[in-house]
């Protein structure tokens, strides 16, 4: 019975996601912000770019300590 109820949950849940894309897909939600959101947004979106530039330049510095101990000098 309980390997019917995980098959019967997972069968749903393929399901819910395939309707969510479906819904993504056919319609796009936007926002509508007031000018102080907007600045906050701004700001954050400042934030998230500088968080990006910040895991980007740690994943360079990891490649780099992961050639040298694997042997693979550039």
């Amino acid at each position: 019975m309980l390997v019917f109820i995980i098959a019967v949950a997972i069968i749903c849940s393929f399901f819910v996601e395939y309707l969510v894309h479906l819904f993504s897909e056919k319609y796009e939600i936007e926002w509508a912000a007031s000018p102080e959101t907007a600045e906050n947004m701004d700001s954050a979106q400042e934030i998230v770019i500088a968080m990006r530039k910040t895991h980007r330049e740690s994943e360079r510095q990891m490649n780099k300590a992961f050639k040298v101990a694997s042997g693979m000098h550039c």
